[in-house]
């Protein structure tokens, strides 16, 4: 279904007027009613005929999310809104409900300055209801809350008009705990959410109807009269007399910053440069006379071989033929064509002031997350922060073609995929010849393996079971370990312990410590010794041995995680020749290795929470499924006629699990789960799964022991536990 083009003039008139702009997200729990909404506020805005909002979703556009029926991806459409006091341009964000997107969420949320938090009113505040509050609040992303699917409470629950003011009491309440807990303390005090204040609204996406408490006081509407008209089903009145639009649209123009002002407290959070700088004072301000600053949250490959890169222009006026620089590669590109999203359609604009979010196409491969800025000013600026995801890849395919002269076009793919979506893992398996390929979820890698076999249509893939990603640590700190390089001529005495238990107060951890590199899953090596301050080349070197032995720890092959590792003497050549950096690197994993050995590793599992909704009289057998899965049941919760079980589970028993509730329950219970946490995978079971990842991988059955590693009688030294 397309949409009607907003009129050029009124957008482009508009895209200047800051104090007229909403940069807007709607995020919620899956199927809260995010995509309905969405087609509700187009129809709104007059880009989509009235009769067709909430069957439509329009924003929902790429094939397999017209046949999931959920959202896979974050879309944009400009909308420009007449209302009382003028016009006003609003650049919605549609954004995925399903935990396995998150990233994506994560991605948008940089780009937007309000969020729209929809959540269904029968089942309240939900899992992913909390995870997306959270990821707004950590970037500064003010809420605003629509409680959604009023009719249901009418239809399905059979509320009276007191039960239904004490539920939506309850949701405004936990909504404002989680404000409370996850938002800095001086925003939470100011973001919390009330009827009064019309950041509440209360309504039905499908039904296409919705009300501040304002406007419900000013026409007189009371919930007992909205349930006369349901019972009557002349609920077609509440939509002519409460358009949802009006009700959302006041809420986000009364409530929600418009860039200028969001910018002011927005900059600092995510951007790591100089605050009193030339481009620190556009940024805050949102000029449009300062340079160019755009951030990249996604973008769509051409067939002409642009890349649209869709973002935020933070500062700065962007036209066409404007250069830009990547911070990335320091290359410059040239903005081809500037314009808005509108779905999948884009409208084309002659130019682009600060504060707009924006789809510009370009010749360069850029990357998401990257900022492009002005030449002139790239070596006086940095770039912003680096998006941070609230989940990890837990699952794994290994993916290879059939027909060995297939492989360059898999590869080819993998890489193109792994670009447009970060959250993706690409892994070759030397000892194999393995693609793998590492997401959130089986929804995630489900969808990237389609994906895959449609940019390689007349390739037939092999494709493995899905595998659990597992990782390795320590529980406890080892005793020092010295290890020589491949050729003898360099030692390295090291020890390990858990990065969570790390005491930089020892006698080592002086000023002279020095951080040799550090991972994203908690790893870091320390050097005590100064060795890695006096030359750059050893101290890449040993950043490259450390980084290397990270990624593939001794006991499975599997990734370390939570491991700090001091580096208390090191003993290198006299001679350059016998100190070149291959044999600095794999000395000091060598080490690293020995240490981790003495110290007992750990095979670390992944662990879902699992919110699970059912009738009261399935919630025993869903608990019995659950137990015999090693499900770890936190709480038992009746909300009105459903019954709502939370539990923690390892991913690896989560394979499957869906067919069997849904067998069970005839299909009368849902859930949906999120990562929680890794743990130690229970010992009678670690053992059998270290083995079949190591043939999986190629390796021996059995783990190497420590002295394969390490010399016999090591040296003494004075810096030792």
């Amino acid at each position: 279904m397309g949409m009607f083009k907003p009129k050029l003039s009124e957008l482009s008139k508009l895209m200047h007027r800051k104090e007229r702009i909403r940069n807007v997200g709607i995020i919620a729990h899956i199927d809260h009613g995010k995509t309905t909404l969405t087609d509700a506020l187009l129809a709104g805005a007059g880009l989509l005929p009235s009769d067709l909002a909430g069957a439509a979703r329009v924003l929902d556009y790429l094939e397999e999310e017209q046949r999931r029926g959920i959202t896979i991806k974050a879309a944009c459409a400009s909308m420009v809104y007449h209302t009382a006091e003028g016009l006003y341009l609003v650049n919605l964000v549609d954004t995925p409900g399903h935990v396995d997107f998150t990233g994506k969420v994560t991605r948008a949320l940089r780009i937007i300055d309000g969020a729209i938090v929809v959540v269904d009113a029968v089942e309240e505040i939900m899992p992913q209801t909390e995870t997306v509050i959270r990821q707004a609040l950590e970037e500064r992303v003010r809420p605003v809350l629509l409680i959604n699917k009023a009719d249901r409470l009418i239809n399905e629950l059979k509320l009276s008009a007191k039960e239904i003011y004490t539920k939506t009491t309850r949701i405004i309440s936990k909504f404002n705990d989680l404000i409370e807990v996850y938002a800095e303390p001086k925003l939470g005090k100011e973001w919390k959410v009330t009827a009064v204040a019309d950041n509440v609204v209360f309504g039905s996406a499908l039904h296409n109807w919705g009300f501040t408490l304002h406007q419900a006081q000013t026409s007189g509407i009371k919930l007992s009269r909205i349930i006369e008209v349901y019972k009557t089903k002349e609920f077609e009145k509440l939509k002519k007399m409460f358009p949802l639009h009006l009700a959302v649209l006041c809420s986000i123009v009364k409530c929600l910053p418009n860039p200028a002002e969001a910018q002011k407290y927005r900059i600092e959070k995510i951007w790591r440069g100089n605050m009193d700088s030339e481009v620190g004072h556009a940024l805050t301000s949102c000029s449009d006379e300062g340079p160019v600053v755009f951030f990249v949250a996604n973008f769509v490959q051409e067939p002409n071989g642009f890349r649209t890169a869709t973002g935020r222009l933070f500062s700065g006026t962007l036209k066409t033929g404007s250069r830009l620089r990547r911070f990335s590669t320091a290359n410059e590109t040239e903005a081809k064509q500037v314009a808005v999203w509108l779905g999948a359609a884009k409208q084309p604009v002659s130019q682009a002031n600060a504060g707009n979010i924006l789809a510009v196409s370009v010749m360069e491969d850029v990357k998401v997350g990257e900022t492009l800025v002005t030449p002139e000013h790239a070596t006086s600026t940095t770039p912003f922060e680096e998006l941070k995801y609230v989940s990890e890849p837990v699952l794994t395919f290994a993916v290879e073609p059939r027909n060995p002269k297939d492989l360059p076009l898999l590869l080819s793919a993998l890489h193109a995929l792994q670009e447009e979506d970060p959250n993706l893992s690409i892994i070759i398996n030397t000892e194999t010849g393995e693609y793998l390929m590492s997401g959130m979820g089986e929804l995630h890698l489900e969808v990237a393996l389609k994906e895959l076999q449609r940019r390689i249509v007349n390739a037939e893939l092999a494709v493995s079971p899905p595998r659990v990603v597992y990782m390795e640590s320590i529980t406890r700190k080892s005793s020092a370990v010295t290890a020589a390089s491949p050729n003898r001529q360099n030692r390295f005495t090291l020890q390990v312990e858990p990065a969570f238990d790390a005491a930089p107060s020892m006698k080592y951890a002086s000023t002279t410590t020095l951080i040799v590199v550090s991972d994203q899953h908690g790893n870091s090596l320390c050097d005590c010794t100064g060795i890695s301050a006096e030359a750059k080349e050893v101290s890449e070197a040993l950043a490259t041995g450390f980084t290397f032995a990270c990624k593939s720890g001794p006991l499975s092959g599997s990734p370390l995680r939570n491991v700090k590792a001091w580096l208390l003497q090191a003993q290198l050549s006299t001679q350059v020749e016998q100190r070149q950096p291959e044999e600095l690197a794999r000395g000091l994993a060598k080490a690293l290795y020995g240490a981790i050995l003495m110290d007992k590793p750990v095979l670390m599992e992944p662990v879902y929470k699992l919110t699970l909704t059912t009738p009261p009289e399935m919630s025993g057998l869903c608990i019995e499924l659950l137990g015999a899965r090693r499900g770890k049941i936190l709480s038992f919760e009746e909300k009105g006629a459903l019954t709502v079980i939370t539990c923690q589970i390892p991913v690896a028993e989560s394979l499957e699990l869906a067919q069997r509730i849904r067998t069970a329950t005839s299909g009368r219970a849902f859930w949906q789960s999120t990562f929680s946490h890794w743990e130690k995978t229970p010992m009678e079971l670690a053992s059998e799964i270290i083995g079949k990842i190591r043939r999986q991988k190629g390796l021996p059955p059995k783990p190497p022991s420590a002295e394969r590693f390490i010399e016999k009688s090591a040296p003494a030294t004075e810096n030792t536990r």
